[in-house]
């Protein structure tokens, strides 16, 4: 805590050109000898603050020192100013969230930054604002250790009550998903924000110790139990748009000019689904029951059309 509150000092201090150690006791909410020690603190490091006494005196730091000697340059806040501005929209009224803000605003206005010429857009389609809902009452459950309960409707299109002890936040291949202890299943899951409804805090939780790997171990573990290598063969057509649905590594170039990708996949409605998206510029290679999984899948919908 302290030393977020040394930051930000530095941080106003640089943005204005004089201000009082009230004025900054008034702003953090503790006493003016708290606001002593910490300008020692930071005077001890090295950084050069001066004081005027009597009516009309303060604080005040050599113009730009901090900012602009010892953090970020133009060309390093340029891009991390458009993620900043991006999840101020996501996160909403973040009192925390909006500590960072500021800090960042000020970086903005010290170097004078131009409108930034990187749009960074991390909202989805038809749910922005349950998005900013979502994301504030997931940050909060994990900050003030908090379950949270939802309904979830997973890949089959099954509907169920889900409580959480979260984690983490992830965006991932332009997804937000929650990370946390799934109570209902008695593991660790992974939840697409978009398939969450009525999401709520509900109690609070002892939270357990777990490292990022051991998280990240247990997603593998739980990804290759639950899903089948599959090989696809893809046309010279859609070759370039490849890299766009799977990693590069197992994508595989022909001399005949087409691609072969093998990776895995949970095996279920989805995956018949996915693979029909690509038409007929994707033929199933193996597992050979997927080959006639997809046959009985593609009759169904001619029947459909030819009813």
């Amino acid at each position: 805590m302290r030393a977020n509150r040394l930051l930000s000092i530095l941080i106003i201090i640089s943005q204005k050109r004089l201000i009082t150690g009230k004025e900054l006791a008034e702003h953090f909410e503790v006493s003016l000898r708290t606001i002593y020690r910490d300008i020692e603190k930071i005077s001890e490091a090295g950084v050069p603050i001066a004081a005027i006494g009597g009516k009309g005196g303060g604080y005040y730091i050599m113009e730009n020192y901090i900012l602009n000697n010892i953090f970020l340059n133009k060309k390093e806040i340029e891009p991390l100013i458009a993620v900043v501005d991006n999840l101020k929209v996501l996160f909403g009224s973040n009192p925390q969230f909006n500590d960072i803000v500021n800090k960042f605003e000020t970086l903005k206005n010290v170097n004078e930054l131009e409108t930034s010429k990187l749009i960074i857009n991390m909202s989805h389609l038809n749910m922005e604002q349950d998005l900013k809902e979502y994301l504030f009452l997931i940050n909060k459950g994990i900050e003030e250790s908090k379950l949270l309960e939802f309904g979830y409707i997973n890949r089959k299109v099954s509907y169920s009550n889900r409580i959480v002890e979260p984690i983490q936040i992830e965006f991932m291949e332009g997804q937000w998903y929650i990370i946390g202890f799934c109570r209902s299943r008695k593991d660790y899951r992974k939840f697409k924000l978009v398939r969450i409804k009525d999401l709520k805090l509900g109690g609070t939780f002892i939270k357990q110790e777990i490292s990022q790997s051991e998280i990240k171990n247990i997603f593998c573990e739980n990804l290759q139990n639950g899903s089948e290598l599959v090989t696809l063969k893809f046309s010279r057509e859609i070759g370039n748009q490849l890299v766009e649905y799977f990693p590069k590594e197992a994508i595989r170039f022909l001399e005949d000019g087409t691609y072969i990708v093998e990776k895995f996949f949970p095996y279920d409605e989805g995956l018949k689904r996915f693979i029909l998206g690509f038409g007929n510029y994707c033929e199933v290679i193996s597992p050979k029951k997927l080959k006639e999984e997809m046959k009985e899948y593609i009759k169904i919908i001619y029947n459909k059309y030819n009813g």
